[in-house]
C-alpha cells in the first residue's frame, strides 16, 4: 500500500512536536509515544498538534513510525524543520508565515482562495528563502545536524514542487479507511440501542491527550480514553488504570485535572497547556462512557431492546 504524506501538512515535526523540545530525540519519544498510546488498528484526531485548528489531521500509529523515520534521517530532519512553521512568534517572518498559509489551505473552503493562498506561499519562498535557511542551518549545527543552505533549498523546492504543479489536490481532512490496512477502526459512535433514544452523547471513541504544558511536556505522560476506562501513560508505561464505573467526578484543582475515584486517591494529571478545554474533552469521554454504564444495567434488568 502507497501512503502519501504532505510536506507540510504531515511534516514530522508537527507530528511529534513537544513544546520546549532541545534535541530531536525528544520528538522521535514523542512520536513513539504516541503510537504507543493509539496502538495499532485506530486512527485519532491529533488534537495536540500546533495549528490543529487550521490544519486538522488524524493519525494513525504506521504516520508515527514513518516521522520517526524521517527524522532519524539528517536530511529528512533539515526539510521538516524548513517547513515547520515554528513557535508562534515565528510567524511574523515571510517564510513562517508561508508555512502557516500552506497548513490554512487544508479548511479553506473556496478552490480559488486556496489556491491564491498557496501561490502567495510559494511566491514567498521563491524570493525570502535566504534568512530563513540560514537560521535552519544554524539550528540544525546545533542539533547536530549536517546541512548546507544549497542542499536545503533544494530539497525544499523538491518537496514543494507537487504543490506547485497541484499534483497533490485539496485535502478536505477526512480519513478514507479504505485506504488503511484491515482491522484499522474509527469510531462513529452510534449503537443500535442509542439510535433509538434522543439526547445520548456520541460516543467518542479513542482518545489521546498527551500533557503538553511546556514545563510538563517532557515528562512524556499521556492520557488515553476510551468507553471503558481511562489510563494515565508515563514513557510508555501505563502508570495508572481506572475504569469510569469508579469515576465519581472530574473537575480542574489547581490547573489539574483530577478524577475523583470510589475508595481510591483521585488521578491527578498536571501540566496541561489549556486545562479548561481538555477538562471539556475529559468530562464528554466521562458522560458518554456513563450513559453507556446505565444503557447496559438497564438492558440487564429489563433485557435488550428490540
Amino acid at each position: 500500500m502507497k501512503v502519501r504524506f504532505h510536506p507540510v501538512f504531515d511534516n514530522p515535526i508537527r507530528m511529534g512536536y513537544v513544546p520546549g523540545w532541545s534535541s530531536i530525540n525528544d520528538l522521535i519519544e514523542r512520536l513513539g509515544d504516541l503510537e504507543h498510546a493509539v496502538g495499532e488498528g485506530r486512527v485519532v484526531p491529533a488534537r495536540w498538534e500546533p495549528y490543529y485548528q487550521e490544519c486538522p489531521s488524524c493519525r494513525h500509529a504506521g504516520s508515527y513510525r514513518w516521522a520517526e523515520r524521517q527524522l532519524q534521517s539528517p536530511a529528512h530532519f533539515a526539510q521538516a524543520l524548513a517547513l515547520f512553521p515554528g513557535e508562534e512568534e515565528q510567524l511574523t517572518s515571510r517564510i513562517g508565515h508561508a508555512n502557516w498559509l500552506i497548513l490554512s489551505t487544508r479548511t479553506e473552503a473556496s478552490n480559488i482562495t486556496r489556491k491564491l493562498m498557496l501561490d502567495e506561499a510559494l511566491g514567498e519562498w521563491e524570493c525570502h528563502a535566504t534568512d530563513w535557511l540560514e537560521q535552519i542551518v544554524e539550528r540544525c549545527t546545533a542539533l547536530g545536524v549536517e546541512t548546507s543552505k544549497p542542499l536545503l533549498h533544494q530539497q525544499v523546492q523538491q518537496a514543494l514542487q507537487p504543490l506547485a504543479k497541484e499534483d497533490v489536490p485539496p485535502d478536505n481532512g477526512d480519513f478514507n479507511l479504505s485506504d488503511l490496512p484491515s482491522g484499522f477502526k474509527r469510531s462513529h459512535g452510534f449503537e443500535k440501542e442509542l439510535l433509538q433514544m434522543d439526547g445520548w452523547t456520541v460516543n467518542p471513541g479513542l482518545v489521546i491527550l498527551p500533557v503538553d504544558g511546556r514545563t510538563h511536556s517532557l515528562t512524556r505522560q499521556v492520557l488515553r480514553l476510551d468507553l471503558s476506562k481511562v489510563v494515565l501513560l508515563r514513557a510508555r508505561k501505563s502508570a495508572r488504570a481506572v475504569s469510569w464505573e469508579k469515576v465519581t467526578l472530574v473537575h480542574l484543582f489547581e490547573g489539574a485535572v483530577t478524577f475523583e475515584i470510589t475508595d481510591e486517591p483521585p488521578l491527578i494529571v498536571a501540566g496541561y497547556k489549556h486545562p479548561e478545554q481538555i477538562l471539556k474533552i475529559v468530562q464528554q469521554c466521562y458522560k458518554a462512557a456513563t450513559e453507556r454504564v446505565l444503557q447496559a444495567l438497564a438492558i440487564k434488568l429489563n433485557g435488550p431492546t428490540s
